[in-house]
């Protein structure tokens, strides 16, 4: 088997180039709406898995498939998790407005 010859991978590069170009252009509204949805829901998962969490410690043992401890040793353990939560849910609401905060905050800098 041979290789193609060069002229016909030169045309088919800028023929898919050509091609991504305008696919992205024609899309690219839909993929930000996408990625802003996306970055919506990785700033919220560490609540939603907290509150899983917390719903899962609330339920009865005998209906559960995963064996939990005392409920007594979630306690023990220093309190509930929520203050944790907060914490990651502002952590990531500024690490993804970093760029924003920046210019906010030291304007000369920017």
């Amino acid at each position: 088997m041979s290789l193609p010859p060069l002229h016909l991978c030169f045309f088919l590069l800028i023929l898919s180039m050509f091609v991504g170009i305008t696919w992205y252009i024609n899309y690219e509204s839909i993929f930000e709406g996408i990625f802003d949805q996306f970055k919506l829901l990785l700033m919220l998962s560490p609540l939603l898995l907290l509150l899983g969490i917390h719903l899962l410690s609330l339920m009865d043992s005998s209906f559960s498939f995963i064996p939990f401890p005392e409920k007594e040793s979630f306690h023990n353990a220093g309190g509930t998790p929520w203050g944790v939560g907060l914490v990651l849910v502002l952590l990531f609401f500024m690490i993804s407005y970093q760029s924003d905060f920046r210019e906010r905050w030291f304007p000369l800098l920017a």
